[in-house]
């Protein structure tokens, strides 16, 4: 094993010699449950110009209302920041340029424009001297978001399930609504509601199904659910062959996750002070 990663998985491996030391090297003590194949890790969007998995933080994405592509930190970092990284186009100089730009965007049905414009509704986010450029209309954002979760767009189908869940942005608290697009934003791949579904049925009990949502949102490179399926392993749930073979599958994920652009990134933020744990690739 590598100083490398050694240092990027220390408490993982820190946890798991422990408990394995306890058992005295045994790696089951024979109460661990079924849980099952891990299944197949939905595929998760690229940034168009390194072609690596796009990171999980949305602080590490960016989107660009001019063409509509969605490209990683990383490569916008390399890039002047005044013009789009990917297509050239100089940036929008003003909220009003944005907004008809992301306009234009949902009349060609680009379902991240949707997701951009459906926050313009909600949270009134582009002004100018005047005031709100568009007023606040919660129920068209609404709208716009399912429609974006309609063409697959993830985060949008994850965003309608905080707002049901939560009864934020003028919804009705519907707890069965919100796992219904919980659901189909884990299929879509949004690992952060996959290990919301998981959270749910551990409530519940449900620890099979909890451990599988956790292994496939682990498997995606998400890091907090590992901590919960340690805890399972500690406990006698899981099966050492089982956890390894998540820890394998969370390490190649974060690999494809990984440049040397979004590693300079990342030390970029930290030096301007804008870095926290979250942004870890």
């Amino acid at each position: 094993m590598s100083e490398k990663h050694r240092k990027e998985h220390q408490t993982e491996c820190q946890r798991i010699k422990k408990e394995l030391d306890k058992r005295g090297g045994e790696l089951d003590l024979g109460s661990e449950l079924d849980v099952g194949p891990l299944g197949e890790v939905p595929p998760r969007d690229e940034c168009p110009i390194c072609m690596r998995v796009l990171p999980i933080h949305p602080g590490l994405q960016k989107y660009y209302d001019c063409c509509g592509k969605i490209v990683c930190k990383g490569c916008k970092h390399q890039h002047d920041s005044n013009i789009c990284a990917f297509c050239r186009e100089p940036m929008a100089e003003s909220d009003k340029e944005t907004l008809a730009r992301l306009r234009k965007g949902v009349d060609r049905k680009d379902p991240r424009a949707m997701f951009e414009m459906a926050s313009v509704y909600g949270f009134g986010t582009l002004t100018d001297p005047y005031g709100l450029l568009e007023p606040v209309d919660q129920a068209k954002g609404i709208d716009l978001l399912r429609q974006s979760g309609d063409l697959g767009c993830s985060v949008a189908l994850y965003r309608l399930g905080i707002f049901h869940h939560t009864g934020g942005m003028g919804v009705e608290e519907n707890e069965e609504e919100g796992l219904k697009y919980f659901a189909e934003a884990a299929e879509a791949g949004d690992v952060h509601a996959r290990d919301h579904l998981g959270r749910k049925e551990d409530r519940k009990g449900n620890h099979v199904a909890a451990m599988r949502h956790w292994r496939l949102s682990a498997a995606g490179g998400y890091t907090p659910p590992m901590g919960d399926l340690i805890g399972c392993f500690e406990d006698g749930l899981l099966h050492h062959g089982d956890l390894a073979e998540t820890l394998q599958a969370m390490y190649r994920s974060r690999a494809e996750m990984r440049s040397e652009e979004r590693v300079q990134y990342i030390e970029h933020m930290k030096e301007t002070g804008r870095y926290n744990d979250g942004f870890d690739l």
